[in-house]
């Protein structure tokens, strides 16, 4: 077996790279796996940051380094709407600046051995770790209800596995879902050449307002800007960032789960001009139609119907779910304690098997909404550094 490593970082995106930059600093042990940004380098063309340029900084022990920064001096939008492409960019030089030693080679295995972790690599190089920490966003999570999950491969794909749109030019495509990745994804296919049509259960859609660069004082202090977005609630889960943990149990669950719903950014709303979007439509069935899917389903007066395309794009959203980290020997999967389907965590994010973390979206079910995005790795990078010093 390989050497031993204090510390393993299973995922290479903002918030391992940022606790990477967090333990080199402070001297501890670590290795880090994976593609740097692959999350962000695999978004398509067209498809912006969901959060402002000041609440996307990579978590790093070096100040003057932020994204808003990074972007004017490469003379881009510092504020909104920023790329995901230069987020990206920004990001992987971050990585190269701060991370040098990151291992773009894939975590295929993580057991337990006596009290210690044994990580196997697709390389076949096997190691131990006193500690492993999981900063895999949300790869692997992304939900495609049942109905559709029998069409397979070639007629439906999640939004999440998507770079490329040129493949729906003179295509009519079915796309399931109303928040943001449903309606980019209507959006895109139309650019693409293709007919995008929208389909969602709800009565209405959620659109952002554009966060104004300047406000009134009186504005600033009614729904000041965080983050979050302009919000009072916002502000709190900023500068308070441990409190949703300290809620009682079924509350926070209640909370994390209603609170910053599906939503679409302003930005999009001008692309959708010649996309048809269908509220309240239910999906009841879909099946295989020749190449493409025949879809039936009941309107918001109960009325019944079928349509045919040539592709379906699930834009459902994602589901944290522990199980689903392959990764994750099915002895250790069992010893963690869950919240539904969350790994229930402790206030340095480590779960019920000693030395094994969570950060970042499988950690926001125990410290809320601000753990969903980028900028929790400010408040986990640093705090998980302490803790393993």
């Amino acid at each position: 077996m390989a050497q031993d490593t204090d510390v393993t970082i299973v995922g290479s995106g903002p918030y391992g790279v940022g606790l990477a930059a967090h333990l080199r600093a402070r001297g501890v042990k670590y290795r880090i796996f994976g593609e740097s940004m692959r999350f962000w380098r695999d978004m398509p063309i067209g498809v912006n940051l969901k959060s402002l340029a000041f609440a996307s900084d990579i978590a790093l022990p070096e100040r003057g380094n932020t994204y808003p920064q990074w972007c004017l001096d490469h003379g881009l939008e510092d504020y909104e709407p920023c790329t995901m492409q230069s987020f990206a960019a920004y990001g992987v030089e971050m990585q190269q600046r701060f991370v040098p030693d990151l291992e773009e080679v894939q975590v295929t295995k993580v057991e337990m051995r006596d009290k210690m972790f044994e990580v196997t690599l697709a390389s076949g190089q096997r190691f131990a770790s006193r500690r492993v920490v999981v900063c895999t966003g949300l790869s692997g999570m992304e939900y495609v209800p049942e109905v559709l999950q029998g069409l397979g491969p070639n007629r439906v794909r999640h939004t999440f596995h998507l770079s490329d749109y040129s493949r729906f030019r003179n295509k009519k495509v079915a796309v399931i879902g109303a928040g943001a990745s449903a309606i980019e994804a209507g959006a895109l296919v139309h650019e693409a050449g293709g007919t995008g049509e929208v389909f969602a259960r709800c009565g209405e859609l959620v659109f952002h307002g554009r966060e104004p660069r300047e406000r009134p004082l009186w504005k600033r202090i009614k729904a000041p800007t965080t983050w979050l977005g302009t919000s009072r609630s916002g502000w709190v889960l900023q500068h308070l960032p441990l409190a949703v943990y300290r809620m009682p149990r079924e509350r926070r669950t209640r909370f994390v789960k209603t609170h910053l719903g599906p939503a679409s950014p302003w930005w999009i709303q001008d692309r959708l001009e010649h996309v048809r979007i269908h509220m309240q439509h239910e999906l009841l069935e879909a099946r295989a139609s020749g190449d493409g899917a025949l879809l039936k389903f009941r309107d918001g007066e109960g009325r019944v119907k079928e349509v045919e395309f040539d592709f379906v794009i699930s834009g459902t959203g994602y589901t944290v779910d522990v199980a689903r980290l392959a990764f994750l020997d099915p002895e250790i999967v069992r010893r963690i304690r869950r919240i539904e389907t969350a790994p229930e965590l402790s206030i340095n994010f480590e779960s019920s098997v000693p030395g094994l973390h969570f950060v970042g979206p499988l950690s926001f079910m125990c410290f809320g909404p601000l753990f969903r995005f980028v900028s929790g790795a400010q408040v986990a990078s640093p705090r998980l550094a302490r803790y393993f010093s």
